[in-house]
């Protein structure tokens, strides 16, 4: 017996990695087979699709039923796009889906966790990761967790969440590198699905790319990072009145001190007092008015195109 659950399962092309018709059929078929409700949204972003694309679109709008196609203005970064299909979806519960490595027997088995309890399902796999990368990861964890940032070892993009999860991860409207931490943040339940990846050594991170991403999190995730900046600002202003201090009376109480030392020092230290003061307050102002920032919406829709077939026009969604 098919379940009355609606499933939305979000799809995020990108450049380079085409989406082909029988991983959409598949999918469909998987949907079909085990709920009476569901559809399968797909985020494209970018330049407007070339003429193969387009047709490749086109055909699975044609043939197969419950497919969503929502073309986005430009290129955005991957978590505004997995959050435009985040918002964009309908369903009961809503699986943001790798079609690159992830199986589409997942789909159930997240979609089955999430009904027992969980509002949020994290999928985790292994993945491939260079000596140096693992090495740095361990400082990164502890870096991450001084600014709330707690994910299971090995997370993917897989995500399933429930219906008031996206409500509360989408209310805000804000998205920009914040995507999966307005996730973790929810404080609804949440739990780990381990899984096995279709391209198990796919993903692999270089050190590069980890500091990378390590910098992407703590600046756009967190304001914090900025206030211990504002905090080394204000040391390096009290270290400076110290050594100005210390430079006076060392000329008042030797008579060794080289002729021109304390004016030098006694200049150079007040001029870097004055200039990490005055970095700590604009610190301090900046934090403010990145908290106070404008609500604009993170993306924009070209256009959207739905399937032209429909499972059963007879059924209407009202009992």
């Amino acid at each position: 017996m098919k379940s009355d659950s609606f499933v939305s399962v979000v799809y995020v092309v990108e450049s380079g990695v085409p989406l082909r018709h029988d991983e959409i059929s598949a999918m469909q078929k998987e949907l079909n087979d085990r709920y009476s409700d569901y559809e399968i949204v797909i985020i494209g972003q970018g330049a407007i699709m070339d003429s193969a694309a387009s047709r490749n679109i086109g055909d699975m709008l044609k043939t197969l039923p419950s497919v969503r196609y929502i073309q986005l203005v430009g290129t955005v970064s991957l978590d505004v796009a997995w959050a435009a299909g985040l918002e964009n979806a309908i369903g009961d519960f809503v699986v943001l889906f790798e079609h690159a490595t992830d199986p589409v027997s997942v789909v159930p088995e997240v979609v089955e966790l999430c009904k027992s309890g969980y509002d949020v399902v994290v999928g985790t796999a292994v993945q491939r990761r260079t000596l140096a990368y693992r090495a740095f990861r361990y400082f990164a964890d502890r870096l991450l967790r001084a600014i709330d940032y707690q994910l299971p070892k090995n997370a993917t993009s897989l995500r399933c969440l429930s219906r008031r999860a996206v409500n509360a991860v989408t209310s805000t409207g804000r998205f920009h590198h914040q995507f999966y931490l307005r996730i973790q943040k929810t404080g609804y339940p949440s739990v780990a699905y381990n899984y096995q990846r279709n391209s198990p050594l796919t993903g692999e991170m270089s050190l590069a790319q980890g500091v990378y991403r390590l910098v992407q999190l703590m600046v756009f995730n967190s304001l914090r990072p900025l206030r211990w900046m504002s905090v080394l600002g204000f040391l390096g202003g009290l270290a400076s009145f110290i050594l100005a201090t210390y430079s006076v009376l060392i000329h008042l109480i030797s008579n060794n001190v080289v002729p021109g030392w304390t004016t030098v020092i006694l200049s150079m230290s007040m001029m870097f007092m004055f200039q990490f003061i005055m970095m700590a307050f604009f610190g301090e102002y900046l934090s403010r008015l990145l908290d106070d920032r404008s609500e604009r919406g993170d993306y924009s829709i070209a256009f959207e195109k739905n399937s032209l077939v429909m499972l059963n026009q007879d059924r209407v969604n009202v009992m």
